[in-house]
């Protein structure tokens, strides 16, 4: 079969409007501006029903999700373990390759090894997941999402490859933006810093955990979770759990 011809004054329109999407975020400094940008822009060039960019943190291992869409409209925070291996992003994160499916029902088990329900909205007949990189390493997720079959084309694919490359460079200006203006550690913090489990739980109360779900997701007890939580509270001299949540994203220690 002969390839369909190129439309050139499609493709144009869908280079103009990524250059406008570059253009664009590259100046925004923070994820939530960033967002906000590119889903302005995104529905010019193809179906997001469902939009979101999940910003990897390395402390926590999740993609943490601000400014997501359902039906043009905002969709509370949200956070999705990158490792986990019944997910689209954890499949991404593993294989640092897209997906592009166009019948969930028929082609969905060529990543996960069962069925899987939305975390947000409706379920998906078309989808395509897109990792953000920088230096070769993934920084960000990037999704698009619709209830219609058949919705995305090799050509959107593409598109939503380019439109992660700018959004990678964006999110790196946002991340250097905020080391500029973040404030320095309290004095005696290099000689005790947070170990690698703390900054879990602190990542973990960031999100609203309580103690007890912060228990149930890292498998250890609750009272060493509040020993934890004690050790957090004494290394960033903070009184409380909200002291130490705004200290920390202030110190960059958290996003």
């Amino acid at each position: 079969m002969e390839p369909a011809p190129i439309n050139t004054s499609e493709l144009l329109k869908n280079l103009r409007i990524l250059n406008q999407i570059g253009a664009s975020i590259l100046s925004e400094h923070t994820t939530a501006q960033i967002v906000e940008t590119v889903y302005h822009y995104v529905n010019q060039l193809m179906d997001a029903y469902s939009f979101a960019i999940g910003v990897y943190n390395p402390a926590s291992g999740f993609f943490d999700y601000t400014g997501a869409r359902e039906n043009d409209r905002l969709v509370p925070p949200f956070s999705i373990y990158a490792h986990s291996d019944e997910r689209f992003s954890g499949w991404v994160f593993a294989n640092k390759k897209e997906i592009l499916i166009n019948d969930f029902e028929k082609e969905h088990r060529h990543y996960l090894p069962g069925s899987i329900r939305a975390l947000q909205g409706l379920e998906p007949a078309s989808l395509m997941y897109v990792p953000i990189l920088s230096n070769k390493e993934i920084i960000g997720i990037l999704s698009v999402r619709t209830p219609v079959r058949n919705a995305y084309t090799v050509q959107s694919l593409e598109v939503l490859k380019m439109m992660a490359v700018f959004i990678g460079r964006a999110l790196e200006n946002a991340k250097s933006a905020k080391a500029h203006i973040r404030k320095p550690l309290p004095g005696g913090y290099s000689l005790n810093p947070l170990s690698a489990r703390e900054l879990e739980v602190l990542d973990l109360l960031s999100r609203g955990y309580a103690n007890k779900n912060i228990a149930e997701a890292l498998f250890i007890s609750a009272s060493t979770v509040k020993t934890h939580t004690l050790n957090i509270y004494q290394k960033l001299d903070a009184a409380n759990r909200t002291q130490a949540i705004l200290k920390a994203k202030e110190f960059g220690l958290i996003s």
